[in-house]
């Protein structure tokens, strides 16, 4: 009995975390579509720019137009200590993962001073960058977008470790930074702005935003551009809370089941 419990949490599980997989592949391919390939703009008028031809009214500009300010992150203390005592959320890059899938995962609390937290505590729409790690095939740079709803579920007391940076990105922009960065990632960007040594590689966002161009679409587009793909990604999100749900259930119920503290008649009824 509390085999099957596992196998049909796990199989949503599964199913949910497969579904979010092509949610994000089809953000990707609409970013593609409208902002490499220019597939809605086809009919329209282009001219020419140092990038190629671009559809007329856009700009060439580099990353760094979207930044508004670059925050550091934080670790703090494990168990409040003197002034150490704002109780936070601490994401790291092994999170990112789980964030994206709308659930919080395996986040540590951490205790951070007052005016750490005012400086660097993440707001909806921030974008959150790992800086360190990476491995000789997969660059550092991997990245994670910040919303209200996940920010709640935090407590409204999130940051991140300070093996990442968190940026504010100029309003409307979020989630057209976030798709941008991460199609620049998969083409293998990051590997040129690493550095470091004894295997330890850093990436260098400052150099990253300063000399790394797109083309920048009109404000109009990337407000219709929001409208389409927002929604995919909040189905994505809804999933994730899901899997969480599930996952809850499980490692609360099996524990009984396995003791005979419960029946499986008992969580039929329930439910």
């Amino acid at each position: 009995m509390w085999y099957c419990l596992t196998y049909n949490s796990g199989s949503s599980f599964l199913k949910n975390r497969q579904g979010n997989d092509n949610l994000e592949q089809q953000a990707q391919a609409l970013f593609k579509s409208w902002f490499v390939d220019f597939e809605p703009f086809k009919d329209g008028e282009f001219v020419d720019s140092e990038l190629g031809m671009i559809p007329k009214g856009w700009e060439i500009k580099t990353l760094e137009y979207f930044v508004e300010k670059i925050k550091s992150g934080d670790w703090g203390k494990d168990e409040p200590t003197g002034n150490y005592t704002i109780r936070t959320f601490c994401m790291r890059g092994a999170d990112f993962l789980d964030i994206k899938e709308g659930n919080k995962g395996k986040m540590p609390i951490r205790y951070i001073l007052e005016k750490n937290f005012k400086d660097k505590s993440l707001c909806d729409g921030n974008v959150v960058v790992e800086i360190s790690g990476g491995s000789p095939t997969q660059s550092t740079g991997r990245i994670v977008l910040v919303g209200k709803t996940f920010i709640a579920d935090c407590d409204n007391a999130l940051i991140c470790t300070n093996f990442c940076k968190s940026l504010e990105i100029k309003e409307g922009y979020s989630l057209f930074f976030y798709l941008l960065w991460q199609y620049l990632y998969d083409l293998r960007v990051m590997f040129i702005y690493e550095n470091g040594s004894n295997g330890l590689k850093n990436l260098n966002v400052n150099s990253l935003i300063e000399r790394e161009s797109f083309v920048i679409p009109t404000k109009e587009v990337v407000s219709k551009f929001n409208s389409v793909v927002s929604n995919l990604l909040s189905t994505k999100q809804a999933n994730g809370i899901e899997v969480s749900r599930l996952a809850s259930l499980r490692d609360t119920l099996l524990p009984k089941l396995m003791l005979g503290e419960l029946k499986i008649s008992e969580i039929e009824t329930g439910m």
